[in-house]
């Protein structure tokens, strides 16, 4: 329910500027690392060491790296931030981390991950962006036009409630639940 309210008020706070999330005042990164430092306990690094992989890409060679161990709730929260920066919406100048094992692939588009949105229809037109395969469809272009300019918060509730549903299916579907 938290983090639900979190993307609500990013989306609220991108709303308030003319170009959106794209008006140089708007920090993305910096609000993502408050929200995630005012509610993750101080202990993240322990609860989360072994048992979550979060996948980074290197920029170096643009292979995927996969970190499941941390020394402190700031290298929990650094590879995050890592892991959700997007070129030029984020910012210029990647963060930057280290190195990982298996993982589960998501995505907010309709492609080949473990968890992303289902497709409305058979697509064999498909783009490889950093490891990840998106299909090339009108449900895509919406899904990636709400992602630059965040819709009402109505949509935004159920965009999270659906995520929410595709990440419940796997884990049952995968005896992970």
């Amino acid at each position: 329910a938290q983090a639900c309210a979190d993307v609500l008020a990013l989306a609220k706070e991108a709303r308030k500027r003319n170009l959106g999330p794209l008006h140089p005042s708007f920090n993305v990164i910096k609000i993502i690392r408050d929200g995630l430092m005012r509610n993750l306990p101080e202990n993240t690094h322990q609860l989360s060491s072994g048992r979550l992989c979060i996948s980074l890409t290197r920029v170096s060679d643009g292979k995927n790296a996969l970190i499941s161990n941390f020394n402190s709730k700031e290298e929990v929260i650094q590879a995050l931030i890592c892991s959700s920066f997007v070129p030029i919406y984020c910012g210029l100048i990647p963060p930057s981390f280290r190195g990982c094992k298996n993982t589960i692939t998501v995505s907010p588009f309709a492609g080949e991950c473990d968890i992303c949105p289902k497709g409305k229809s058979a697509n064999f037109h498909e783009m490889n962006v950093t490891n990840t395969s998106i299909q090339f469809s009108l449900g895509n272009l919406y899904r990636l036009t709400q992602a630059l300019f965040p819709p009402e918060p109505k949509v935004l509730g159920e965009i999270c409630e659906q995520g929410y549903l595709d990440a419940l299916k796997f884990l049952k579907e995968n005896g992970m639940l």
